[in-house]
């Protein structure tokens, strides 16, 4: 009976990120079918534990979780409510290898997989580390889906579990790997950058655009302004949202330019000083390609990538992103130039 408490209170730090799982859910285009891979965890968890029983204690499963707990019950200490989403399956899964032994543990493992394959973001992180649009990162999943019911399968037939030790400590490195690739943009906090795009930058002029129908209804919530500026031969694009509060109304860019079906020949952090960097795309489609520069601003700082944005990201702030870009009609270099000239201008005025 004990046992059984422990789980059921273990699910309560999870619960405490319900509204943020609806409002991602019913909010945002990344996340609106992740609910499915919820309500697939219940008949796998079912089936997993089926006529299986409570082992002894292992209190082995304190290493996952205290760390698990503290980042699911502290936010502050990250301000990535994924984060707090995917430590609250943690929380789950490691309250149960502590009352009921890593046998069964492992049993429902890919019921937990389930859970984390429902966590906010997970669709555009997928398509990031595939380089691929997101509805492949969608179908990636569905078949990791599929796959846990075969695992579940396969370990109930066989009786086989895999050793925590070499499981965790492969994880561990995974994660870590991930981790160190990724640190730069995460943590990188520039100057905020909230350029209002005068009519004459520089030697650049510009006007403004009306944004079509469907720009207006990709960013439903958010205040949309386009513009474009030229210069002889450059011709460069503008597109600023205001998005406020309502983190679902940020897109990255990549995803966006995959969704139309550019391909996305490099994407890399650019630092122009040490106190401001932004993400460079060169794309393509066809016989067109482009260089595009993104970046992401507070009223307080400035970010040049989803992640960063992500991982700074505060409710009680004011967000917008930018993009520029142009046509590559020569090398890279000549249109990279040209785009920091830009910037430049824009930074000065």
């Amino acid at each position: 009976m004990m046992k059984t408490v422990l789980i059921a209170v273990s699910f309560l730090p999870l619960l405490i990120q319900s509204s943020y799982l609806w409002q991602a859910w019913t909010g945002s285009r990344l996340d609106h079918w992740d609910w499915i891979f919820y309500l697939a965890s219940v008949p796998a968890a079912g089936w997993a534990c089926y006529k299986q029983k409570f082992g002894k204690f292992d209190f082995y499963a304190l290493l996952m979780l205290v760390p698990a707990l503290t980042l699911a019950l502290r936010p502050s200490l990250h301000h990535i409510n994924a984060l707090a989403v995917a430590s609250g399956v943690g929380v789950i899964f490691s309250t149960v290898w502590l009352v009921g032994s890593w046998q069964l543990a492992y049993r429902i493992l890919p019921a937990a997989l389930l859970l984390l394959l429902g966590t906010p973001s997970s669709s555009y992180q997928l398509s990031l580390l595939l380089m691929c649009p997101v509805y492949l990162a969608w179908t990636v999943k569905f078949l990791l889906a599929a796959g846990c019911f075969g695992w579940i399968g396969v370990a109930k037939r066989t009786g086989h579990v895999i050793r925590r030790g070499p499981l965790f400590f492969s994880v561990a490195a995974l994660l870590t790997g991930l981790f160190l690739l990724h640190s730069g943009e995460i943590h990188f906090e520039g100057e905020r950058f909230l350029p209002e795009f005068p009519a004459h930058c520089g030697e650049f002029w510009g006007r403004s655009l009306v944004p079509d129908e469907n720009t207006k209804r990709f960013f439903a919530t958010s205040t949309v302004r386009q513009y474009r500026y030229t210069k002889n031969n450059a011709d460069i694009s503008v597109l600023a949202v205001k998005c406020g509060k309502n983190i679902h109304e940020i897109h990255p860019a990549s995803h966006c330019l995959r969704t139309s079906m550019w391909t996305i020949h490099s994407e890399n952090i650019l630092h122009l000083s040490d106190r401001f960097a932004v993400t460079e795309i060169e794309a393509q489609k066809g016989s067109s390609r482009i260089l595009v520069w993104v970046w992401y601003s507070s009223e307080k700082l400035s970010t040049p990538g989803f992640l960063g944005f992500r991982r700074h990201f505060d409710p009680a702030g004011n967000y917008h992103t930018y993009q520029i870009s142009l046509p590559i009609t020569g090398d890279v270099e000549a249109s990279r130039n040209e785009l920091k000239n830009f910037v430049q201008s824009l930074r000065s005025e």
